[in-house]
């Protein structure tokens, strides 16, 4: 098995709920995982990749050019 895809896979699936969605909550409802374990994800692959996925907004996130081209 390719191990990137072992350890990209859970965070990209979280990534595309919340891209999906505009929410962690809403991604993490979706997906049935608590939001801390959602958003630790989308940390964690912001932090691998170097580069800022979403804009944290009051209500919600919004992808950032980053986030655009992963989606």
């Amino acid at each position: 098995m390719d191990r990137s895809r072992s350890l990209y896979g859970p965070a990209l699936r979280y990534f595309a709920a919340v891209a999906r969605s505009g929410s962690i909550r809403s991604a993490s409802r979706e997906l049935n995982v608590a939001s801390s374990a959602v958003n630790r994800q989308i940390l964690w692959l912001e932090q691998s990749l170097g580069h800022t996925l979403f804009d944290r907004l009051a209500r919600g996130v919004q992808l950032t050019p980053a986030g655009e081209i992963l989606r």
